[in-house]
């Protein structure tokens, strides 16, 4: 895990060593797909979303995300199953997600005066930590994974170096082990700056 940290940290830094660098600070919501929503089927309004940009050319950057989501549903007098093990009762159900991404944005123009409609991807790993809670029994996995991440979204400048942001992301988190493959969709909105 360290090295997965220090990998990161290496991208943020050199995002910020380009001549021109974008960060961003989002307040995310996140809506289940797939098997997540099998699992969940509650929307989450509990995430934040950590950017750092460095534009390669005018209309090109590459940086790192950390993102953290957390689903979380209760569910009564439901059965659930895990292995082996069988719990019956209300359920407390949690999924607490931890991308950190390396991402490439492409922007419709250079103008950062002017609105900008951006395309992006991300990969790399994610933490994901899933835990069903029954009475006085727990059953947790926790578990690392390896996504991809596309997205669009809309830079609109409100001062000369801060920008509205608002992006809409999809997550798609492949199986490792014996977990399900997690996926949902990020609605973030917020605030990013730069020099």
């Amino acid at each position: 895990m360290k090295y997965i940290i220090t990998i990161i940290a290496a991208l943020l830094i050199s995002s910020a060593s380009y001549s021109q660098s974008l960060y961003s600070v989002n307040y995310t919501m996140s809506f289940g797909t797939g098997e997540t929503a099998d699992y969940i089927r509650s929307a989450s309004f509990r995430g934040m979303t950590f950017e750092g940009r460095g534009f390669v050319s005018d209309q090109f950057s590459l940086g790192g995300l950390f993102n953290w989501a957390t689903f979380y549903e209760k569910l009564a007098g439901e059965t659930y199953t895990e292995g082996y093990t069988t719990l019956t009762g209300t359920q407390y159900r949690y999924i607490n997600a931890f991308p950190m991404l390396f991402q490439g944005h492409w922007y419709s123009n250079d103008d950062e005066f002017e609105p900008r409609v951006y395309l992006g991807a991300g990969i790399g790993p994610y933490k994901i930590n899933q835990r069903t809670e029954v009475g006085v029994w727990a059953l947790e996995e926790r578990n690392w994974h390896f996504g991809i991440s596309p997205e669009v979204g809309l830079l609109f400048p409100i001062s000369m170096d801060t920008q509205f942001n608002i992006s809409f992301r999809y997550h798609y988190v492949f199986k490792a082990k014996d977990t399900i493959d997690y996926s949902w969709f990020g609605l973030s909105v917020g605030f990013a700056w730069g020099d």
